[in-house]
């Protein structure tokens, strides 16, 4: 009687275990969470190869001689955006405990758009040496969109607005947006990448010769399937707020597998932040944990 009521419990244990992991396509446990992501930028360029400040505001960044505007921002509901694009999870792990908790085409697809950051403070500096000009670039807004989709993103339809299919700074692009599977994150970029700079929300640094470059900065969720999951506030800034992710990113175009599909660059980076197990999962292994007590109890009792 002991042992077909504890097998019982062990055996009920177990199927709530294996619903807790497919609650859905995968599961977030608790951790250091870390996004690896690959994605398709569409940027401002062309700010010049001489030393010092080119512009201080949206609007005098808008209006710097010779630049070459970002392809997705022509014609867009936002045309002074500098810089949108899309991207796709590849990997989703904990790093305090090293476990794959997603994998791109295996637990399905993670795409997202990003868009809506302006060029506000943009300076060059190296021009009189070696490697040469490096343009440095503050912007500010900055919204991103993440769907849960059953295919990858498309980088080959490119930036170029096409009204009411195609702006990425509207949220929009074909076969991302909107998701197959529903709406995962939302948010927005938050000041706090550059300490004692309250305005400015991405920050990025690369080279005039080969756009090679890095950036970076601090996301803060507004929605989504996922939200409550990672909305921790628990990564610090700068200046001492708190934000739920931090992104870095490196890009290039070495070989032109961005411009000639009209990006402006590849991007290879990563996300991180903090996450609490997934409201479903967490209620089915309360329910586990109460039956395995109970077999404990009923044991005892027996």
């Amino acid at each position: 009687m002991i042992d077909r009521i504890t097998r019982s419990a062990v055996v009920a244990l177990l199927v709530l275990l294996a619903m807790a992991g497919s609650a859905s396509a995968f599961t977030i446990t608790t951790g250091d969470i870390k996004f690896t992501i690959d994605s398709y930028d569409s940027g401002t360029v062309g700010y010049g190869n001489t030393d010092g400040q080119k512009c201080n505001s949206v609007a005098t960044c808008d209006a710097v001689p010779g630049i070459t505007k970002a392809p997705g921002s022509i014609g867009s509901v936002n045309p002074s955006a500098d810089t949108m694009g899309i991207f796709s999870v590849a990997l989703i792990s904990n790093i305090s405990t090293g476990q794959t908790l997603f994998t791109k085409g295996v637990d399905g697809f993670l795409t997202g758009i990003f868009g809506n950051l302006s060029d506000s403070l943009v300076s060059v500096s190296g021009c009189g040496g070696s490697p040469g000009c490096t343009t440095r670039s503050l912007s500010e807004g900055g919204t991103f969109r993440i769907w849960k989709n059953a295919v990858d993103y498309n980088p080959a339809l490119g930036p170029l607005v096409v009204p009411g299919t195609k702006d990425l700074n509207n949220n929009q692009y074909p076969g991302i947006n909107p998701g197959s599977l529903g709406l995962y994150l939302s948010g927005v970029f938050s000041a706090g990448v550059v300490f004692g700079d309250f305005t400015h929300t991405y920050l990025s640094t690369f080279s005039n010769d080969s756009f090679a470059g890095n950036g970076s900065g601090f996301l803060d969720l507004t929605g989504g399937s996922a939200f409550n999951t990672f909305n921790t506030d628990a990564l610090a800034d700068a200046n001492g707020n708190f934000h739920d992710l931090f992104l870095t990113v490196t890009f290039d175009d070495v070989n032109g597998a961005a411009s000639q599909l009209g990006w402006t660059v590849t991007n290879a980076g990563q996300v991180k932040g903090n996450a609490i197990p997934e409201p479903g999962s967490m209620t089915l292994l309360v329910l586990g944990g109460m039956l395995a007590g109970w077999a404990f109890r009923r044991r005892k009792v027996v």
